[in-house]
């Protein structure tokens, strides 16, 4: 998959690929494992002890998370692939040669999800009576299809992380059952399960509930919750046991960024408080106390929201330079293009650059340099601006820089290309950063003042 190179404004490409995998993965664990898991056992118990509030419960639930999974989770599980496809093909098409069967049995899973829930939902008016046991069957089957859609995922998120020997042997079941697969995958249930009691404690609330059974409902989520995150805490402790040691200096930097990071306090201080305040909320729903957890349940829940989106931005952003260790950069380039890179030149090698059109057009050769070593992370006047990093540098300091950038910072890849593509880019970024460039549409910059490279 060898597409031209985009660059997303403001946002960048990285973070465009982010938010939408976030959105995503607190759809499909929290709504679609989590919150079905609730609603599945709201209506067991509804029919097993007769009561009608139990029934009115999951009855109620089900329906914003039908349209939840099927409307947003859906679009935004297409809009992963579509995503990544534009911004980093090389990327997910050597995912798909690696993972093929599995991506291919997970679609064949997540279609039969649709169809369940959607079967699940309309036939709760018509399944009564004698079939009420059938369509529960039916409820935990879909459970089942979400089970089996996180377990196919979360070794191709594994391997993206700890690829372990696959580099090396190219085995399928080396990659695929690589070492952090079964910690993570546990971690990803456990914490599906604890955030779809926390949801479905927000919508007790919402629904204003008879007294006595909110504090019933309550009770029950509150233990689901319980044991959810402490077996998510665990399952963390185990995840990150396994992963490189060289990986986990990054943690603090990820979340942090260059601004905060030598300030670590700040990263243990919130986490410190989020966990608090989740226990306390656990306590005061175990104990009935209506009034105490509705006061705690929205920073409970944004708590819950935050520490997904923590583990999610640390497991990506550590696992830098790398797109999969061993094999591809970041960039998207792989290890072993490396050496002919440096000789030969990336721009000689580029599909989508002419190099006889713009064979003399330095900017252009520096855009496109720019675009192929950097726009995965960062971007021109937007997120994680290029000019704000390279400011006050010399065209040289910034030529020496980016020959050793992979040195001094080790989850930066190495720049791919000439002595001189390297000068090139210099000269980019230096005229970028100084406003000697118009940036006019983006495809197209023009010098303001000075010519080409001095």
């Amino acid at each position: 998959m060898g597409f031209p190179i985009f660059q997303v404004p403001y946002l960048g490409n990285g973070m465009t690929i982010a938010l939408n995998a976030v959105l995503h993965v607190i759809i499909s664990h929290g709504i679609a494992i989590g919150v079905m898991t609730m609603v599945v056992t709201s209506e067991y118990f509804g029919f097993k002890r007769s009561s009608k509030d139990w029934e009115e419960l999951a009855k109620e639930l089900l329906k914003p998370a039908v349209i939840v999974i099927t409307g947003v989770g859906a679009v935004t599980g297409v809009g992963i692939w579509f995503i990544t496809s534009a911004l980093s093909p090389r990327g997910i098409g050597s995912l798909l040669r690696i993972f093929f069967w599995p991506w291919f049995t997970e679609w064949i899973a997540f279609a039969l999800e649709v169809i369940v829930i959607l079967i699940y939902y309309f036939t709760w008016e018509i399944w009564i009576g004698k079939r009420k046991r059938q369509h529960i069957y039916l409820g935990f089957s879909y459970i089942l299809f979400a089970l089996i859609s996180a377990f196919l995922i979360t070794g191709i998120l594994g391997f993206m992380l700890t690829s372990d020997g696959w580099a090396w042997d190219k085995n399928f079941w080396s990659a695929f059952l690589n070492p952090s697969f079964l910690p993570q995958l546990l971690l990803r249930i456990s914490g599906a399960l604890a955030l779809g009691a926390v949801f479905s404690s927000v919508f007790l609330f919402v629904t204003h509930r008879r007294y006595a059974f909110l504090k019933e409902a309550l009770r029950f989520f509150g233990k689901i919750f319980l044991a959810s995150f402490l077996g998510a805490m665990v399952f963390s402790w185990w995840y990150f046991a396994i992963i490189p040691s060289t990986f986990k200096t990054h943690t603090i930097f990820s979340l942090l960024t260059s601004r905060f990071s030598q300030q670590p306090e700040i990263f243990y201080g919130i986490n410190a408080v989020g966990i608090s305040i989740l226990f306390l909320f656990v306590v005061f729903s175990l104990r009935e106390s209506a009034l105490l957890s509705k006061m705690l349940i929205i920073p409970a829940l944004l708590f819950s929201i935050g520490f997904v989106m923590e583990f999610e931005r640390v497991r990506e952003f550590i696992r830098g330079p790398y797109l999969m260790p061993g094999y591809m950069y970041v960039n998207q380039v792989l290890l072993e293009e490396g050496p002919l890179l440096d000789k030969e030149g990336t721009l000689q090698n580029s599909y989508w650059y002419n190099m006889t059109a713009n064979g003399a057009d330095t900017l252009s050769q520096g855009a496109c340099l720019f675009a192929q070593s950097c726009s995965m992370c960062h971007t021109i006047g937007g997120i994680n601006d290029i000019r704000e990093r390279v400011k006050g540098r010399t065209e040289d300091g910034l030529f020496v820089i980016l020959g050793h950038a992979h040195e001094m910072i080790p989850f930066m890849p190495p720049f791919s290309g000439t002595d001189q593509e390297r000068r090139v880019t210099a000269h980019f970024l230096y005229q970028l950063t100084n406003e000697k460039i118009s940036l006019g549409t983006p495809s197209r910059f023009t010098p303001l003042k000075g010519g080409g490279i001095e």
